[in-house]
């Protein structure tokens, strides 16, 4: 007789009805040509991860009534067993613990499934195959040994496992140690269904550093989380309609690669600032995310390519062809703003009021959100939770160079805790792999960005906003107090001064799409 594994149904609603199946069952939908007197098919099978709180207690709970009424010789496992007590160890005493032979043979000869020759043969030669692999000590092999056989021993007696042709089924719940490890590779090599659950991922790392865990099927669920207490009962669950089931499977066919999306599909957010030249800017400025080169989805997070630059200058001085090409890049989802005198900065108590939500250099984000100093509470917590996981970016990367770190920290905080309503308005619209929102700034006076509009600009692109500043004078702004390695900077032939610049007005939609002549209809056009 030989024991063999077996590979379980990936879908979990099919692991109990597998599970429960007996020998001949198992041979027989499997096509086998042995019969169970030849043959012990069995299930060595870890059931990683969860996927939410609902489904997974769902699976589990009915899943070991499901074990208890096949009459299954079965044991649940959910705490480690123990290390064997002075009595079992007073049990090997005879065995010569300097030979490693004798060693071996002697804990084999322990290991008995009453009932069974044929099982007790298989068992004793899997653990003698097993003692023999281990490159220990004769001392530390004994050790080893007697926990293996004491703890076998132990479960086939509690379960009856030899008074039954059934294949007993070891239930483990949770990470198990290196000892219980031990203990439930050797149980499958000895004809039984060995079944390890648990939510923690990390239990995989435990399995595959084993040596004798090779036969092993791992199924993973999508999310980790740490080992709760097994489900003692059933949650009331909602259950899908036939169509809303169809649309979850289309969603997954149409919507699950990197070409087409839903609505709002994505929550988070990457943003690569493009490198382009001064005619790149004019050609991807209306460009869905989508279509810009570096796009890319990877799990639920969205990188999106974006721009910032600065335009120095006038092209050959034409200002009014200068104050057209600026009117053309304000779009429906653009903040456009005149660059003034800016004298605001943060107030003196700013530093004494936000000490508390950071602890240097890392803000406190689950308390920040909490508290009354966050006015954006009433969006989103996907929202909110972008917003904050930016404003920790822009402090980490250093591209804000101000006088010393605890600066770059409070000039942070309020600037994304003191968001405009409009950017914020733009921000919840915001589909992360289409229309991208613009922030544009004309700068024509001589005054340089303040810190704070520094920051702002700085933090706005890092939200996935194109940020474009116009200064026909070429003067320095945000120079002052972002480096360089963030944004480009085009420069036109001409510089001009005392320009007016009106205050555009944002359209209420998106413009039409020009026509023009394509390659296809190229060459497709009648005549020549």
């Amino acid at each position: 007789m030989i024991v063999e594994v077996i590979s379980a149904s990936a879908e979990p609603q099919q692991l109990s009805e597998d599970i429960c199946q007996n020998a001949h069952e198992r041979l027989a939908t499997r096509g086998g040509h042995f019969t169970e007197r030849e043959m012990i098919p069995v299930y060595f099978l870890l059931l990683a991860g969860y996927n939410d709180d609902e489904s997974y207690n769902n699976l589990l709970f009915p899943l070991r009534g499901d074990i208890k009424k096949t009459g299954k010789p079965f044991a649940f496992i959910d705490t480690p067993l123990g290390k064997p007590s002075y009595d079992d160890v007073e049990a090997y005493k005879h065995i010569d613990r300097n030979n490693t032979t004798a060693v071996i043979s002697g804990i084999c000869a322990s290991v008995k499934i009453g009932g069974s020759s044929e099982r007790t043969y298989i068992a004793q030669h899997a653990l003698m195959d097993m003692l023999k692999a281990l490159k220990n000590s004769t001392n530390d092999l004994f050790v080893k040994g007697i926990g293996i056989a004491s703890k076998f021993n132990l479960i086939v007696n509690a379960i009856g496992a030899g008074d039954t042709d059934e294949i007993p089924l070891i239930l483990y719940y949770g990470i198990p140690t290196q000892d219980d490890l031990l203990f439930l590779c050797f149980a499958h090599r000895c004809g039984f269904d060995v079944i390890c659950i648990s939510p923690d991922k990390s239990v995989i790392n435990v399995f595959t550093g084993c040596e004798f865990a090779g036969k092993l099927q791992i199924e993973q669920m999508e999310n980790s989380k740490a080992v709760m207490p097994f489900p003692t009962r059933q949650l009331k669950s909602r259950i899908s309609t036939v169509a809303y089931t169809a649309e979850r499977e289309l969603d997954t066919v149409l919507y699950g690669g990197d070409t087409l999306f839903r609505d709002h599909q994505y929550a988070k957010l990457d943003s690569a600032v493009l490198r382009t030249t001064e005619h790149e800017v004019h050609q991807l400025w209306e460009q869905q995310a989508k279509y810009r080169s570096g796009f890319a989805v990877k799990d639920d997070r969205v990188t999106v390519p974006t721009i910032f630059a600065k335009i120095c200058g006038v092209k050959n001085g034409d200002t009014k062809e200068y104050l057209e090409m600026i009117e053309g890049f304000v779009t429906y989802n653009s903040v456009f703003a005149l660059k003034a005198p800016s004298y605001k900065k943060p107030d003196l108590n700013v530093s004494r009021l936000y000490s508390v939500y950071h602890n240097g250099t890392q803000l406190l984000i689950d308390k920040l959100k909490r508290s009354p100093l966050n006015k954006c509470s009433y969006l989103s917590d996907d929202l909110q939770d972008l917003i904050f996981e930016k404003m920790q970016a822009v402090i980490n990367d250093g591209l804000l160079t101000l006088d010393s770190p605890a600066e770059v920290v409070d000039y942070v905080m309020y600037t994304g805790l003191n968001l405009d309503k409009t950017v914020l308005q733009l921000l919840q619209k915001y589909d992360f792999t289409k229309d991208i929102p613009k922030f544009i700034v004309a700068d024509t006076i001589e005054d340089q960005f303040s810190k704070l509009e520094c920051t702002q600009l700085l933090l706005l692109s890092y939200l996935g906003f194109d940020v474009l500043v116009f200064c026909p004078t070429g003067y320095r702004d945000m120079e002052a107090y972002i480096s360089s390695d963030a944004y480009d900077t085009h420069s036109y032939n001409e510089f001009v001064y005392n320009l007016s610049i009106p205050q555009f007005r944002i359209p209420s939609a998106p413009k039409p799409k020009k026509q023009g002549g394509g390659v296809f209809k190229n060459l497709f056009k009648k005549g020549r």
